[in-house]
């Protein structure tokens, strides 16, 4: 296969998934290891994507408009999610009050708490973080209300936000489309975005759950920008460089 064709080939699987590894490359390329670095290194210089400690991701700074449905982010990166998840579990306490947002990594979360024993209080615009919380008997939970947004079953709108505003809690956990350090926090709805923000500004302890994937991408609609953020919890996908960059700029950011 021509250079030129590996990168076309390269570009529509990154299309397809976002994110992508070196082996699955060479194996999809039928290419040596060698050869498709020297391919992502090419297409990284002009500018097509980032690479990332064995792999590549999209470039960064395209603005996202069209978001993923709820059961194609829930099969991404699952394995990265649980253990995101896990490393935000042991920020809980017992007795500690909560809000969480509706995303995939979140709910991975939730199952956790859910299969705990954890004294809290929880509040939620989601009804699936709900559900699977419920199993827990020693959780007090509050469920937002408002319009729902049906492909994520999520309370939304001008009704969740106030309904946010009267609550001060010690932890928020939401989950991003995007995070860059010039457009913080970002996702393709203004509705959803508006209500994370809401959960952020209720807490006294703010963290981001995502996973490598996230990084360098920006979406139509900022969140809040990172100085609204306490502490990013991500998965041992990330690129060394950005983990430094993102330390320089006295935000912490966790590997899972």
């Amino acid at each position: 296969m021509l250079q030129g064709e590996r990168h076309l080939r390269i570009l529509d699987m990154l299309k397809q998934s976002r994110t992508i590894t070196v082996k699955q490359l060479c194996d999809a390329l039928e290419a040596s290891e060698a050869t498709i670095r020297r391919d992502l290194a090419t297409l990284e210089l002009e500018g097509k994507l980032e690479r990332t400690h064995g792999g590549a991701i999209l470039t960064g700074h395209t603005t996202l408009t069209i978001e993923d449905s709820y059961n194609q982010k829930e099969t991404m990166f699952e394995a990265q999610k649980q253990a995101i998840a896990a490393k935000a579990f042991e920020r809980l306490n017992d007795f500690d009050s909560i809000v969480l947002d509706a995303g995939t990594t979140t709910l991975e979360l939730a199952r956790l708490i859910g299969q705990s024993s954890l004294h809290l209080t929880v509040i939620t615009n989601s009804t699936t973080v709900s559900s699977v919380i419920a199993q827990n008997p020693h959780v007090e939970l509050i469920a937002v209300g408002g319009k729902v947004r049906l492909n994520v079953l999520a309370s939304v709108g001008h009704l969740a936000i106030e309904f946010l505003r009267r609550f001060n809690v010690n932890k928020a956990f939401v989950a991003t489309n995007g995070i860059s350090l010039d457009s913080g926090l970002t996702t393709p709805d203004l509705d959803e975005a508006e209500v994370k923000r809401a959960m952020l500004g209720c807490a006294n302890e703010r963290y981001v759950l995502a996973d490598h994937s996230k990084f360098n991408r920006v979406a139509l609609c900022q969140i809040a920008p990172l100085s609204m953020v306490d502490v990013i919890i991500t998965d041992s996908g990330i690129d060394p460089s950005l983990l430094e960059a993102f330390n320089n700029n006295d935000i912490e950011l966790i590997k899972a």
